[in-house]
């Protein structure tokens, strides 16, 4: 059996991707250490340091097109009637309107007494979701890709913080978790701290129970309020048709943004000698030492985010790639409004 064989039947046994070990390198040994103690994937101090660097990046935030259903006053659509700035109909009169809400001309022109209606505008909600399974504990290039995760989803709740918007913390990882609701001054750290908490690596039963994000996406149908923003940074490895249909449902009632975060070994292998696969989830090692296997191997990588890409257009989410090494400034392409600086867009 080819290797493009045996990784095409194993990834779809197991759903998961492959860590990239460079065997006769140290590219790893950094962040296999920081992994190995159980440290925080962001220190108190690195999270001060990235807030200093958010603040001099972060930019405008994209209108919500979705109609909000909150009950607090704000500055998004909804699909209520009263008082507003966006005049929306007249209607008779009735006892109890507020005098200053008739409309005069519309008198003037029928003799009958109508009340202007003006759409509200109510405050939206965010909610970040965050990928720490087994696949995104890993890099090959200054950080792994759960770290540069939770700097991403930092980046959000810099934002959600500088605007006064309430913004949720989702965090999937062994369980799924949510935050409460945090508004204003603090909610960056409070996020962060449940962002940043250690992904020490898991073993084989674990990652077998891990939850799958269709099952995670459900749950949010459920409980995210309409007109909300989700916001989904993972490596999506395990998405399918399935997860195409509910992310379909979820935005007829949320604006829905997706990170990809992947490491720059997962597209192009590095040119050195006894580069192996490992196995997530069975911890089997594949050779790569002929220029055959690594072409397979190249075309498969290829197919498969490609695949993956097309899960999540097909959905009507344009997905934006954020590398695990990419620097803070490129964080700004998060918003859909700057291509350049980030690891861009899959390929079609």
């Amino acid at each position: 059996m080819s290797l493009l064989s045996l990784l095409k039947k194993l990834f779809n046994q197991t759903g998961q991707v492959f860590s990239a070990w460079l065997s006769s390198s140290g590219f790893l040994k950094a962040v296999e250490a920081r992994t190995v103690q159980h440290q925080p994937l962001l220190s108190e101090a690195e999270m001060v340091v990235l807030a200093d660097e958010l603040a001099l990046i972060t930019q405008r935030i994209v209108a919500n097109p979705k109609l909000s259903e909150a009950l607090r006053q704000g500055e998004q659509s909804s699909p209520f009637m009263g008082a507003g700035l966006e005049y929306e109909e007249s209607r008779p009169y009735e006892m109890g309107d507020e005098i200053r809400r008739i409309n005069w001309r519309l008198m003037a022109k029928t003799g009958q007494v109508y009340t202007k209606l003006f759409q509200e505008e109510r405050q939206e909600s965010w909610v970040i979701l965050v990928d720490h399974r087994q696949s995104m504990r890993f890099g090959t290039r200054v950080r792994l890709k759960a770290t540069q995760a939770s700097r991403v989803a930092g980046y959000f709740a810099w934002l959600a913080q500088q605007a006064n918007i309430p913004v949720v913390g989702a965090r999937l990882a062994e369980s799924f978790t949510l935050t409460p609701s945090f508004e204003g001054r603090g909610a960056y750290s409070h996020l962060m701290e449940s962002f940043a908490v250690a992904c020490p690596s898991l073993s084989a039963e674990a990652v077998k129970n891990e939850p799958h994000i269709n099952d995670v996406l459900l749950a949010l149908k459920q409980q995210i309020q309409p007109g909300s923003r989700l916001i989904l940074i993972s490596d999506f490895h395990d998405i399918n048709q399935k997860t195409t249909e509910i992310l379909t449902a979820l935005q007829q009632i949320a604006m829905l943004k997706a990170i990809v975060i992947k490491d720059r070994v997962e597209f192009e292998l590095p040119n050195v000698e006894g580069l192996q696969l490992q196995s997530i989830t069975n911890q089997h090692i594949h050779q790569l030492t002929t220029e055959s296997q690594r072409t397979s191997y190249q075309a498969w990588s290829k197919g498969y985010h490609q695949r993956l890409h097309r899960y999540l257009q097909q959905a009507g989410v344009d997905p934006i790639v954020i590398m695990a090494d990419d620097p803070t400034t490129a964080l700004k392409a998060v918003q859909g409004q700057d291509q350049s600086s980030a690891g861009g867009r899959y390929a079609n």
